[in-house]
């Protein structure tokens, strides 16, 4: 049997489950030992053990605070399908984290206190025998003063309603909402959906699931689904799709299996499971058969004829059929156990174990559990189950994919024996399925800027190998280690106080208000000075021995303090370092001129000369 075919036949286990064949309910009508990991074992009148579940946490998905976080704008919370679906869902909005008085509604209207903060939701479960659950939305971007147009989600393709011909597990004929993906401005969305069904307009009562069954419809009548679509920072939108008052295509049925039930007796499925293509036509493609034994294939078992064994009595047969292009299951069925043979209770002594990180990729694996019977006689089969109790997967691992996110993996392990009634047991993961935190290839870095007074530092995001929204960087500059007052952009301007110190910054990582890394980048090396400003000096006077002339510096940077040199022929004379000097006799038929240095702290020591005076 093909890879896929493996699958789908697993399915039939699902499928059998939901017809009847479940495992009994969770009564408590025995002797009860200790409670271990939310189950306690109960021995019945007859002396047979099982299990019941106590005190399961409801589980559901993260909450949607859809709508515009503008101030004065209205939030609406999307709780999703919670389990048990009768639980009871209550609200708390939150501003950074602090619960808003009185907020407890479904929708809140931002108010001016929200601006600048986070504002989101918690939605809290309760339910009788289920232990109390509480779920946050994520933390967007922080709410805005700012007016302007509100974001709405918009379809990306076009709504429609059609034949579910891809659920052929359920009754036909099903018809499903198909909302496909929905963007705004060329960037994918998350969006949470739910359904209304309408008949000529009106809601049919009860009919709020993505699928409908239109069985006893009538021959009148139009049918519509109104969908209310929800999105993080976007106002939740309604549109409504119509599949028409005509004919519906009903869900494709499976092959039908006819013949005796006893030992030896070959039960027959009918080759007329249709299918047509517009080019090939009708049943074109080859059809492929497994048959299943409580839901489990059957070994070598893949054609259309089944001779009935002593491992068949007292289970229940199913042909699945595959043809490549859809999948189909017969009717089920059932194969008395021998004469006077009572098969005994399979009982699960020792519940699996499910293992592993509830994360995206990260594989989840669980054991078979320890039954009643002998081990080398036991034959365990998984079924990794999604919250609409769809089969995602088999065998004993699993990885959950982006689909899984915010859902709650369980996987149903299902025990056959020789001489023993089918058992099974549901295990569910401790938390939903989150996404892993995201991992750093490149960490951020001080990137450009001159390192010297005056010049401008800026530190980059660094690179993240799974960036998502959500994820941001804050800053903090420090000084010789200790933080600077105010400095907490991506960029900072070099004062004179850090004139010789070293720079660096702290680097906090955080997504969704969770901290994932801080990281404290320095400098290359020490803060240099800044350059000052400097002007070339003239000398007031006549140059004529015994007169004074007096160096003028010019027009220096605010707070310079100067030193002077005067020069005879470009050599220094000896003494004259004031801002004045006297003409000496010497100086005659010699040019006299002077040079002037400017210092200040943190900055560039500048020397600059003036002109030149011939003395007389």
């Amino acid at each position: 049997m093909n890879k896929k075919t493996v699958r789908l036949a697993a399915g039939g286990a699902l499928a059998l489950l939901l017809a009847g064949l479940a495992v009994p309910a969770q009564a408590d009508t025995g002797v009860c030992g200790p409670v271990v990991d939310w189950v306690k074992y109960c021995t019945a009148a007859d002396g047979s053990a099982y299990p019941v579940l106590i005190n399961e946490a409801a589980t559901g998905p993260r909450p949607v605070a859809a709508g515009a976080l503008l101030v004065g704008n209205t939030l609406t919370v999307f709780d999703g399908a919670w389990q048990p679906a009768d639980a009871t869902l209550t609200h708390q909005w939150v501003r950074n984290d602090v619960p808003i008085l009185g907020a407890t509604g479904a929708t809140y209207t931002l108010t001016r206190a929200d601006a600048g903060k986070y504002v989101r939701v918690t939605t809290t479960a309760t339910a009788p025998g289920y232990a109390t659950s509480t779920m946050w939305s994520l933390k967007g971007v922080p709410v805005s003063n700012a007016s302007g147009p509100i974001k709405s989600l918009q379809p990306a393709v076009t709504f429609r309603v059609e034949p579910a011909t891809t659920y052929p597990a359920l009754p036909s004929p099903i018809m499903v909402a198909r909302t496909g993906r929905w963007i705004d401005w060329g960037l994918a969305r998350d969006v949470q959906f739910n359904y209304q069904w309408l008949r000529d307009g009106e809601p049919i009562p009860g009919a709020t699931g993505r699928t409908f069954d239109r069985t006893g419809w009538g021959p009148t009548g139009s049918l519509s689904v109104r969908v209310n679509a929800y999105a993080a920072g976007y106002d939740p939108v309604t549109v409504i799709g119509h599949a028409g008052s005509g004919s519906f295509s009903p869900a494709t049925p499976g092959a039908v299996v006819t013949g005796g039930t006893g030992l030896g007796e070959v039960l027959t499925g009918t080759d007329d499971v249709p299918w047509h293509d517009s080019i090939l036509g009708p049943n074109r493609y080859p059809h492929a058969y497994q048959w299943l034994r409580d839901g489990v294939a059957v070994p070598d078992a893949t054609g259309r004829t089944y001779t009935i064994t002593a491992e068949d009595q007292g289970h229940t047969l199913v042909l699945f059929t595959d043809t490549d292009k859809y999948d189909a299951y017969s009717n089920a069925v059932a194969v008395p156990a021998a004469a006077g043979v009572e098969l005994k209770q399979l009982t699960n002594v020792a519940k699996p174990v499910l293992t592993g990180e509830a994360l995206i990729g990260r594989a989840m694996s669980v054991t078979p559990g320890t039954w009643s019977a002998p081990s080398e006689t036991l034959t365990v089969t998984y079924n990794w189950l999604s919250p609409d109790g769809k089969v995602s997967g088999t065998g004993s691992t699993y990885s959950p994919d982006a689909n899984d996110v915010d859902t709650t993996v369980t996987v149903l392990v299902t025990a056959l024996a020789p001489g023993y009634a089918t058992a099974r047991v549901r295990v569910t993961a401790p938390k939903p399925v989150t996404l892993p935190e995201p991992t750093q290839k490149v960490p951020p870095a001080i990137s450009r800027g001159t390192l010297r007074v005056g010049g401008i530092l800026y530190v980059g995001f660094g690179v993240w190998a799974d960036s998502r929204p959500g994820l941001a960087q804050s800053y903090q500059w420090l000084r010789n280690g200790v933080p600077i007052n105010g400095a907490t952009n991506a960029g900072y301007q070099l004062k004179h106080a850090d004139f010789a110190t070293n720079i660096s910054v702290k680097v906090t990582s955080t997504l969704e208000g969770r901290t994932l890394k801080t990281q404290t980048i320095k400098a290359a090396q020490n803060i240099g000075p800044a350059t000052l400003r400097a002007s070339t000096p003239t000398i007031a006077g006549t140059a004529k021995a015994g007169r004074i002339v007096t160096a003028k510096p010019g027009l220096w940077t605010h707070g310079t303090k100067f030193t002077y040199r005067w020069l005879r022929n470009g050599s220094p004379i000896s003494g004259a370092t004031a801002s004045t000097y006297k003409v000496r006799t010497a100086d005659r038929d010699k040019k006299i001129s002077v040079q002037v240095t400017g210092t200040r702290y943190g900055y560039t020591t500048v020397t600059t000369g003036s002109g030149v005076l011939f003395a007389r």
